[in-house]
């Protein structure tokens, strides 16, 4: 087995020369097929950084680089293939990793489309400009009273029953100073996060709750009884506290998800075509109008309107849950349902014109990115947009 020194000189070889061999696109396409891919990181940190930092007009070694990773990663007509159209995709998206230095970490590549040969050069004005979005919600106690909890100092916020309310390093802790009496009703508090903001809370039993954006979740502030239950819109992600003789239990678009510890996302929004449970640990049961699934992590249960519940397999958890790590992360995505999470964090509208390619497109971006770098790089693919204001007009 080569050692990293000779995968890097093998490497910068490859980049240096016109001419591949058969064996060299196997040993790449192997290469980069297998876990950790640090020495093609820094290789292609050290070409494209310097040059991306220079005028438009000094890009054309970023162009034709990308431009030979392209062409030598892809057999001539007359000779057989070796390798499959997914891996000839994966390179091609792990060959342009740091387009933008370093602020991009993987360039998108709609399926059946080639990749581009020239760098960005697409531009908004500072005026046209949105940020991303921030860490902000609203909070509204049993009494009615709200909170905005972005402007709050940390510390001590309300007091709910014998629960104290406490903000500190950008999120809510319910803490429970005692038992109180069980006969007291249930105090619940809302918390929502608007469009373009997203927020995390603790739970007075320990569970952690993360809330994407235009998303809100209502529960009580202390649990009591034999169930935890809470209701949720939009989309969150939970780790709950195991507790096993006190279920949990999520309602979501009438539907009921039930478990007893474990790690899960559900995405509810109303324009999404069905609730999407995903599972990462532990075990959940998805339960409509006498239906009900039990899932496996790795399992997905999708929630059409009419009440069926399809379950799917091997799903990569990591692209459900990246919103919360903080990343966009599309895998075959269409251009409508990708424009709905663009619509959701950057707060904007958006609207389509004419006919738009049915392309999927995969990649991944930090949600950290103005929206012009966004757009920047869907604009390669043949999709042009113009901003009016808070609203995007998506053309062919």
């Amino acid at each position: 087995m080569e050692n990293t020194n000779n995968n890097k000189e093998r490497l910068e070889r490859l980049f240096e020369t016109d001419n591949w061999s058969e064996e060299d696109r196997r040993w790449l396409l192997q290469y980069l097929d297998t876990p950790g891919q640090e020495e093609m990181r820094r290789l292609m940190e050290d070409r494209f950084i310097t040059d991306m930092a220079s005028p438009v007009s000094q890009h054309d070694q970023s162009g034709r680089l990308l431009a030979l990773i392209h062409e030598k990663i892809t057999p001539e007509q007359t000779r057989p293939r070796i390798f499959s159209l997914t891996n000839w995709k994966k390179l091609s998206v792990a060959a342009a990793i740091l387009l933008l230095g370093g602020t991009i970490t993987l360039y998108f590549l709609p399926h059946h489309s080639p990749l581009p040969t020239s760098p960005l050069t697409t531009s908004y004005s500072q005026t046209t400009d949105l940020p991303p979005g921030t860490n902000n919600a609203t909070l509204t106690l049993d009494d009615g009273r709200t909170i905005t909890l972005d402007s709050a100092a940390n510390g001590g916020l309300a007091q709910q029953g014998n629960t104290k309310v406490i903000k500190l390093n950008g999120q809510i802790s319910y803490t429970n100073a005692g038992q109180g009496n069980t006969r007291e009703p249930l105090l619940f508090n809302t918390i929502a996060t608007a469009r373009a903001n997203q927020y995390q809370l603790v739970l007075s039993d320990g569970s952690k709750v993360w809330l994407n954006a235009a998303s809100s979740i209502r529960f009580p502030a202390a649990f009591k009884g034999s169930e935890r239950k809470v209701e949720i819109t939009g989309e969150a992600y939970f780790e709950v506290a195991k507790n096993p003789s006190m279920p949990f239990k999520v309602e979501v678009n009438g539907a009921e998800i039930e478990v007893l510890g474990t790690h899960f996302n559900v995405n509810a929004y109303t324009d999404e075509s069905t609730v999407r449970t995903t599972l990462l640990e532990g075990a959940v049961k998805v339960k409509k109008q006498g239906t009900s699934q039990l899932l496996a992590p790795g399992q997905q249960a999708r929630l059409a309107a009419t009440g069926e519940i399809t379950v799917l397999k091997n799903v990569d958890t990591g692209i459900e849950t990246a919103w919360k790590d903080g990343y966009f992360w599309f895998n075959n995505t269409d251009i409508y349902m990708l424009m709905r999470q663009v619509s959701r964090w950057y707060d904007v509208e958006v609207d389509f014109k004419g006919q738009i390619t049915e392309d999927g497109f995969s990649g991944k971006i930090p949600r950290s990115v103005p929206l012009s770098k966004l757009l920047q790089v869907l604009e390669q693919y043949e999709i042009h947009f113009k901003i009016e204001g808070k609203k995007i007009m998506v053309l062919p």
